[in-house]
């Protein structure tokens, strides 16, 4: 396996998640800030729509997953703000959504990317940054290879819990 590669994985499997927690310390103060209510996907998406997508820093090394209300305050975040903020906006909706973050590295390492994955009556949808992607799959599985179209190579995927951040799944590919 090459290093980038071996990088990546280890990443997501062993660092990713404890680095967020650690990251979300210095974060608390936007915990009481309120989050705009919706009552359907389509106001899911439009309040996803004001927030604006910026990259990570350089070399990703300030990559981490910010609580829903600090992207919401800020207006701004990655791909992971948007995730976390739409699974925030999913569960205060309807929490049989059971929204999750799933994260797909991909080679390139820049094309990796993390979606808000969530239960539709007896499907999966998910919320690729401010967009629902309108349609349908079996389980997490397809998620994950329609997200995986970006890149050339799949490394690995996982599904975490957006509010503990802690990873429920994990796959290499």
């Amino acid at each position: 396996m090459p290093p980038v590669s071996l990088f990546l994985l280890l990443w997501l499997r062993f660092a990713r998640y404890r680095w967020s927690r650690f990251r979300r310390l210095f974060e608390r103060g936007n915990l009481n800030k309120s989050i705009d209510p919706a009552a359907s996907l389509q106001e899911i998406e439009d309040l996803l729509k004001q927030v604006t997508w910026t990259p990570d820093g350089p070399l990703h090394l300030y990559d981490s997953i910010s609580y829903p209300q600090t992207t919401w305050a800020k207006k701004l975040d990655d791909c992971d703000g948007f995730a976390v903020l739409a699974a925030e906006l999913l569960k205060r909706w309807d929490p049989a959504t059971s929204p999750v973050l799933l994260t797909v590295m991909l080679r390139p390492a820049r094309k990796s990317h993390t979606v808000c994955a969530f239960r539709d009556g007896a499907a999966y949808r998910f919320f690729d940054n401010a967009r629902l992607n309108p349609s349908t799959y079996t389980g997490y599985a397809e998620v994950a290879k329609e997200v995986a179209r970006r890149g050339d190579t799949t490394i690995c995927w996982d599904i975490a819990d957006p509010w503990s951040l802690r990873q429920l799944e994990f796959h290499r590919a």
